[in-house]
């Protein structure tokens, strides 16, 4: 059986956390990313998904392979 292909994306913090509301923040910390300009690389599933729309005003989102 062929595998699925997992899209991987690689999620950068551009704007700071300073200010910002606390559910925000909190967001950006569980995707992973502790300081500003920092990446980090997830699956993209259904979860991950709705965490970037979240904060999608503070990242920039790439399709990695």
């Amino acid at each position: 059986m062929a595998k699925s292909a997992v899209k991987k994306v690689k999620i950068t913090q551009k704007r700071s956390g300073i200010g910002r509301q606390e559910q925000h923040r909190r967001t950006i910390r569980a995707l992973g990313i502790k300081r500003h300009q920092q990446s980090v690389v997830h699956e993209l599933t259904p979860a991950i998904e709705g965490m970037i729309r979240k904060v999608s005003f503070m990242i920039d989102v790439e399709e990695v392979e």
